[in-house]
């Protein structure tokens, strides 16, 4: 097998992993990592994903990078570069040696985790010795740390990057296309785990955020009451009344009020408050 570099032809990314195998082991594997039970996070889940990678394929070693912030993702691009504003993250590794060479390569943004990342097309190395003039510093870290191969399998959702899962290995060549097709799948299956996780909590977010609106709107509304000498009803009405003559969120001038419950009614506008 030659010494290339980057994609391979045809690839693919994880969101559309098409395969016939069918293999109860790894059926159950991806189930599991889109199985968000209690108690889940994306370091439980890339944990998950590190170990299944390293029983499932022919690899000796992986880790797992992902965006911070990690969700909605950053848009894929042909460069490979890090865009402004995202930074990655080593989520996972199955051992130090590996975690510490995934940190410069997050570190330094260079390398095939990185360019795998931000193109969302798999990156192989076939042998180290023969990238080192493209990734000097990384061949130095891998052949140091008895790695002479690597595949960076992106994880990806449409046209964003999620993360990346590098694949290492202690003998040259790039991984089988039976396996390459292996580490789409557990990479998609992963990237759906993650979007179940982020979308629950952003959801809990919200809920959190609207019950406490709700409670501090309720408080604004006694002090109102008792202010004015109206009943509640009444003074929830003046209450909206003023949030849509100042062009303000109900909560937010609930909230003023219930910090401030002698301060001046009707309040002054916000651009009008002491800073």
């Amino acid at each position: 097998m030659p010494d290339t570099i980057g994609p391979p032809p045809g690839d693919v990314p994880s969101g559309d992993p098409a395969s016939g195998e069918r293999s109860p082991v790894l059926g159950a594997a991806l189930a599991d990592l889109t199985d968000i039970r209690a108690g889940t996070t994306p370091a439980t889940l890339t944990r998950r994903l590190v170990g299944y990678c390293v029983d499932l394929l022919p690899v000796d070693a992986a880790g797992v990078m992902l965006l911070d912030p990690a969700a909605p993702g950053a848009q894929v691009a042909e460069t490979g570069l890090p865009p402004a504003g995202h930074r990655v993250d080593v989520a996972a590794g199955s051992d130090e040696a590996l975690r510490e060479m995934e940190l410069y390569a997050a570190g330094s943004g260079r390398g095939p985790s990185v360019e795998a990342l931000f193109t969302g097309r798999s990156c192989g190395v076939a042998d180290f010795t023969a990238a080192g003039a493209r990734w000097p510093d990384l061949t130095l870290r891998a052949v140091a740390a008895g790695y002479r191969a690597m595949w960076a399998q992106p994880m990806r959702h449409l046209e964003h990057s999620v993360g990346v899962i590098n694949l290492y290995r202690r003998t040259t060549g790039l991984l089988p296309p039976h396996h390459q097709e292996r580490a789409r799948k557990l990479a998609h299956a992963a990237t759906i785990g993650l979007l179940l996780f982020w979308a629950r909590r952003l959801r809990a977010e919200r809920l959190q955020w609207s019950l406490t609106a709700r409670v501090v709107t309720e408080q604004a509304k006694g002090i109102l009451a008792q202010r004015l000498g109206l009943p509640p009803d009444a003074a929830f009405e003046v209450l909206t009344a003023q949030a849509l003559l100042h062009r303000s969120p109900v909560p937010d001038l609930a909230r003023a009020l219930a910090e401030e419950p002698d301060g001046p009614w009707p309040p002054r506008a916000p651009g009008d408050r002491p800073r």
